[in-house]
């Protein structure tokens, strides 16, 4: 379809649902990124691959493709000491990273490794998931690079619930092929067709071309493959509502992450009789577990760790992974003038008797509840510029000035808020 609204506005976005018949059919918005953005979003690739390509082995989801194969460990290395240089164009980083061979790379958890990218993308959305709600087991975006032939994945489907957003920042074009479940289960098991037989299935396929600016959307429980002959840019933002049982694994991942403790990598023999515990409480003893946690049983500790979930959720715009806290040790002083980071929204939950969460961009937080600290967010979370002489005039008179600047210090390192006039880190 042709764009006829301002792209991503309250409008555009009620054009969306209805194109897209409440996110159930796949369709493409021509020219939904201006040719700003599309630059704009192809820059800020190259300097995320830079980053990561910085944390060598960090195991946050990433795929190097050459020549169809996927690269081992010993070659990613190669990967990692080549990475874009600054000022340096797609084209150029290519040619000096795979010289003469067709490449692909997909990289996950993109919202990870580029602040600015992640905002911008974050306020694109924002009017979506007022109208829909955030996706219950959250957003991640996920990037494709290269010129290779096709996707290297092949012919696939996506997990249950899995729906995504795909911005295409080119400079090539792309083209989708899309196969109903049902007609690709009759395909392959009644018509005898082999499954991921490219060739064999295309025929059958629904098809989408886009462009450099164009959006496309994609249901979940496609089976699809993308089809390309030149080097191109895909960020697919993925809105995750899975199953029940899917959710429960995550929700069980998630809790043990709240009982993480020093690292032991002692090895313990126990020479007890099996109705011997006692060897657990040397473990036990190390485990952080939070103080509201303690003494619950199953079924309250997994609604705790849904509160926490869907908290986290929603401080971080609908994020899954928390975004890289500020490497700096950037302090703020009276002086000072500090914003939010719009569109994410600093939370509270009150915990145990006197005590409070407090949610910034994906972390939790945990402090004594007052007053003052709840009106100074509420504060920050207006979106306005705020003097920090001001926040702290909202906390208890008799608390020294380092209290206040301690907790504005946190979300400043977790990037809740940004000092204005001030380098971002």
């Amino acid at each position: 379809m042709d764009k006829h609204t301002a792209s991503f506005s309250d409008a555009w976005w009620e054009d969306f649902l209805h194109e897209s018949r409440q996110l159930s059919s796949p369709v493409v918005f021509k020219g939904a990124l201006d040719d700003g953005r599309v630059a704009a979003f192809r820059q800020a690739v190259l300097e995320l691959l830079a980053t990561r390509a910085a944390l060598r082995e960090r195991p946050y989801g990433l795929r190097v493709y050459t020549a169809g194969r996927l690269l081992n460990r010993d070659e990613l290395e190669r990967f990692y000491d080549c990475p874009p240089l600054p000022g340096e164009s797609l084209e150029a980083w290519g040619g000096r990273a795979f010289p003469g061979m067709p490449y692909g790379i997909i990289l996950n958890a993109g919202e990870k490794f580029h602040h600015q990218l992640s905002r911008e993308i974050a306020l694109i959305l924002a009017p979506l998931f007022q109208k829909i709600g955030l996706p219950r087991d959250g957003v991640q975006f996920s990037i494709f690079i290269g010129d290779y032939d096709k996707t290297p994945l092949g012919v696939h489907q996506d997990l249950r619930g899995e729906n995504v957003i795909h911005f295409h920042v080119g400079p090539g074009a792309k083209t989708m092929y899309l196969w109903e479940p049902e007609r690709y289960r009759q395909l392959t098991e009644e018509e005898g067709l082999a499954k991921r037989d490219f060739a064999a299935l295309k025929p059958y396929a629904r098809t989408f071309h886009f462009e450099a600016g164009d959006l496309f959307f994609m249901p979940e429980g496609t089976f699809h493959i993308g089809e390309q002959s030149e080097l191109s840019i895909g960020i697919t933002v993925w809105q995750y509502t899975h199953t029940n049982q899917a959710m429960a694994k995550n929700l069980h991942a998630f809790l043990l992450k709240q009982l993480d403790g020093e690292a032991d990598d002692a090895i313990v023999h126990d020479p007890s009789p099996p109705d011997d515990a006692r060897a657990l409480d040397a473990i036990l003893a190390k485990r952080r577990l939070p103080e509201e946690y303690r003494g619950r049983d199953y079924d309250q500790l997994l609604r705790l760790a849904y509160l926490d979930w869907r908290h986290c959720l929603a401080s971080n715009a609908g994020y899954r992974s928390p975004p890289f806290p500020r490497e700096d040790k950037a302090s703020l002083a009276p002086g000072d003038r500090v914003q939010a980071e719009a569109p994410y929204r600093m939370l509270t939950r009150d915990t145990t008797p006197g005590r409070m969460a407090v949610y910034v961009r994906g972390n939790k937080l945990e402090m004594n509840r007052h007053p003052g600290l709840i009106a100074m967010l509420d504060q920050l979370n207006q979106g306005q510029a705020c003097a920090v002489a001001e926040l702290l005039g909202l906390l208890d008179p008799r608390w020294p000035a380092k209290v206040g600047l301690h907790l504005l210090g946190e979300l400043l390192h977790w990037r809740g808020i940004r000092q204005l006039d001030a380098p971002t880190g």
